[in-house]
């Protein structure tokens, strides 16, 4: 099971408790269904690679929403250019 103890570098015990407090959290809430992951998923990795599917696909979302609105392409457009002008 992936819960990320491994990343932990913790100097004082509390910051041991705390960590160990939100991932049993996570995992709590692993354990329902979370909005948008399906009802036949049961292995927690697989709940997790799902998860990170809908956060990863936020950003399509957002230009799929952008573009989508009254001047949307122009807004888009400027945006773009902004990103390029900074590189």
């Amino acid at each position: 099971m992936f819960l990320g103890f491994e990343e932990v570098a913790p100097k004082w015990f509390a910051s041991v408790v705390s960590h160990v407090h939100w991932v049993y959290c996570a995992y709590i809430l692993l354990q329902f269904n979370p909005p948008g992951v399906l009802e036949h998923i049961n292995s927690l990795a697989d709940k997790q690679r799902w998860i990170k599917a809908i956060i990863d696909g936020k950003e399509k979302v957002r230009v799929f929403q952008l573009l989508t609105q009254i001047n949307g392409t122009q807004r888009y457009k400027n945006e773009l250019q902004q990103a390029l002008e900074a590189i």
